[in-house]
């Protein structure tokens, strides 16, 4: 599912990248929750980083007695977690680069959305030791969805963090899309410049907070969204630093989950998204929604 079958509304199909440890099984439960939502498949893959010995057939041993094949007690590790909960999901094993094996499994099974979790608070566990989710996050065409929280409900709170560009309002429309009934906050952090050399500093920072609210009206009438089903998001505009001001947002409200995108207007500027995003997703205490523009080039 690339850009232009965003607008067609969720996934029909979910990838699931698990290294099956205890802690992705919050991963696990929200990809289930979202398929069940959704009517919509799953596809579980787990990528075998080294791959495993051929067994030397002149072994004298027996060969229950030889070391089990690494694929094949991955493949029946995640077979087993899935059986109750998930008996149509199709188990897919994969060995080598984790972030390429995930994005070719993705394609292959034409899967609209990557889910993946967190471990011994490292993104993806195991599968992190070469930046895989930053890695997932700025060359997967599809949107990438890191979960933190355990999936006792449906995502009700969410927030689509801004800077009004092309790559954030890609966020936004992916994230209408995807929840069409939530109700959406659009969350923007911008700087003053030069307040403290200002004579009136307070007015200085209204005059900034205007020309957001102008910049925000603008980006909601461009974004597609008339027409579509669900209220016109909330705006909540706050001067000072994104990543400080967003987090405590989000442990205030009880957000559920925050969308956001990869590139930004300008590395220049103070803005929310780009440079910070990967901190974002690193440090926000919910589930991060990681959508990156289609039009950009992917990077390594």
């Amino acid at each position: 599912m690339v850009a232009g079958r965003w607008m067609q509304g969720p996934p029909k199909k979910i990838l699931l990248a698990t290294d099956l440890s205890a802690r992705c099984d919050r991963a696990l439960d929200r990809a289930l929750a979202l398929a069940g939502e959704w009517e919509a498949g799953l596809v579980v893959v787990h990528v075998l980083e080294d791959a495993s010995p051929v067994a030397d057939e002149s072994d004298a041993q027996p060969s229950w007695r030889r070391p089990p094949n690494a694929r094949s007690l991955a493949e029946t590790r995640a077979r087993a977690d899935m059986s109750d909960i998930a008996g149509d999901a199709t188990v897919v094993i994969e060995s080598g680069d984790p972030a390429e094996a995930i994005l070719r499994t993705a394609r292959t099974h034409d899967c609209g959305l990557i889910v993946t979790g967190v471990a011994r608070n490292e993104l993806l566990g195991r599968l992190v030791l070469g930046g895989t989710t930053a890695r997932l996050a700025r060359r997967s065409e599809r949107p990438v969805l890191v979960v933190r929280k355990r999936a006792r409900r449906p995502y009700a709170r969410i927030v689509v963090a801004t800077d009004f560009s092309e790559s954030s309002r890609h966020a936004l429309e992916a994230t209408r899309c995807f929840f069409p009934r939530q109700g959406l906050t659009l969350f923007h952090a911008y700087d003053a410049p030069l307040a403290l050399m200002a004579s009136d500093a307070a007015s200085h920072r209204a005059q900034f907070h205007e020309a957001a609210h102008r910049d925000a009206e603008a980006f909601l009438e461009a974004s597609g969204l008339a027409g579509q089903p669900g209220a016109r998001p909330e705006l909540v505009l706050e001067y000072g630093d994104p990543d400080r001001l967003l987090t405590e947002y989000v442990d205030t409200k009880g957000i559920d989950l925050v969308a956001l995108g990869t590139h930004g207007r300008s590395a220049m500027f103070h803005i929310l998204i780009g440079s910070v995003a990967q901190s974002l997703v690193e440090t926000l205490p919910c589930d991060v929604l990681v959508v990156r523009n289609p039009e950009a080039k992917p990077s390594d």
